[in-house]
């Protein structure tokens, strides 16, 4: 049985085969028009990437948590998946349901997560055919925090989908194509950091939307609501 570390590795150097074989067609091309195509997937790529370094237990020690609002680090998501988003044909849009409370979280962490969140549903979304497509960053209140997550009306994701996923971390390695999700390893790179922020990766729904997200816990110093 293969540790941890070296079944997620396995897991994103497959993902990583189909940007990179995208990269090698395009580039044989030579046409200048491919060149942007060929800058967004290459971000994506190295993305995927660094994301995994910066997850790495070896690269973590305990992360210092600090009050955030989340609409700023909503946004900031929102221009890292912009041109992904664009490429393939979805709008990126915020929804802050109701007042934005400040949360404790790791800002790095959190932005690498939710980019990652996004990024998932994007690729688990290019076959659908419905049009128009779009990616909601949302965040809302719950009885026990603030939820914060990427959401779509396209996927019905469940908790059990999750959890499929999350075998990556464990023994089942061939939870990506059980789940059906392209972005599988970007999805387990993503519940590592959300569990580093002592708050793992949980199914949820906003308005009507399906997504995922994570239960952040509310920040007392700068609640003045």
């Amino acid at each position: 049985m293969q540790d941890q570390p070296d079944q997620l590795f396995t897991a994103l150097a497959e993902q990583l085969k189909v940007p990179l074989l995208q990269i090698a067609r395009l580039s044989e091309l030579s046409q200048e028009a491919t060149l942007p195509r060929i800058s967004v997937i290459s971000e994506h790529a190295l993305r995927l990437v660094d994301a995994y370094v910066q997850s790495h237990p070896q690269n973590q020690t305990k992360l210092l948590l600090e009050p955030l609002t989340t609409s700023a680090v909503l946004y900031d998501v929102a221009m890292d998946l912009q041109a992904f988003a664009k490429q393939n044909e979805y709008t990126v849009e915020i929804d802050l349901q109701g007042v934005s409370r400040p949360i404790m979280a790791h800002r790095d962490s959190l932005r690498t997560m939710l980019t990652l969140l996004g990024a998932s549903l994007i690729e688990a979304g290019v076959e659908d055919e419905e049009t128009p497509r779009h990616l909601i960053l949302g965040t809302h209140r719950s009885a026990r925090g603030t939820v914060v997550g990427a959401f779509s009306s396209h996927l019905a994701l469940s908790q059990r989908a999750l959890q499929l996923t999350r075998d990556l971390h464990g023994r089942a390695a061939q939870a990506v194509p059980l789940l059906g999700l392209a972005g599988g390893a970007g999805l387990a790179i993503a519940d590592r950091l959300s569990e580093q922020m002592a708050t793992p990766l949980r199914a949820y729904r906003h308005r009507s939307l399906s997504g995922i997200g994570s239960l952040m816990i509310p920040s007392h110093q700068l609640h003045l609501l």
